[in-house]
């Protein structure tokens, strides 16, 4: 079921407050699913959270009533030889909006944005988020490895797909 009043926006510096609000509560809530941890990044003060902010390229999705409702981020690779890669990193969707077509509409505008610039994006999904998998895959993206135990959480190890979408 697609919902179509989200608007999909470029975040901004002022947009730090919620984006970390929902960024720690994707870490606290599924912690095996990113490579942040919630105890490092509930440190970070609102000014260099403002910085990632600006310095990448991080989507949101907002409700009618302007509540964050998903995120997303995208990196392009910084030196000489690894310009033409971009890295999706950080996606989280709200579980009141998951099912709505948020996650593809937020993939979407990092895709987009990654290939005004870039001719690979490249991702990480933890093999037991088969959903994203799902997403990744629907969207055209390729499974090309794993890297097995690239997460340790809680004792516990996991193994993380990497995956990739050529221009």
């Amino acid at each position: 079921m697609q919902n179509s009043s989200m608007d999909i926006r470029k975040l901004t510096g002022e947009d730090a407050a919620a984006f970390q609000a929902i960024r720690l509560e994707g870490l606290q809530s599924h912690p095996e699913a990113f490579g942040a941890s919630y105890e490092d990044e509930i440190k970070l003060p609102l000014s260099l959270v403002s910085e990632r902010i600006e310095f990448g390229a991080v989507f949101g999705g907002f409700s009618d009533d302007q509540a964050l409702e998903g995120v997303i981020g995208i990196m392009k690779g910084q030196s000489e030889k690894v310009r033409h890669i971009a890295t999706i990193w950080g996606m989280f969707v709200q579980p009141s909006a998951r099912g709505t077509g948020l996650s593809s509409q937020l993939l979407s505008a990092a895709i987009d944005e990654g290939f005004r610039d870039c001719r690979s994006i490249r991702l990480s999904v933890v093999s037991t988020n088969d959903a994203a998998r799902r997403l990744y895959l629907r969207a055209g993206f390729a499974e090309w490895a794993i890297d097995r135990a690239a997460l340790c959480v809680d004792g516990v190890f996991y193994d993380e797909i990497l995956m990739r979408l050529e221009a």
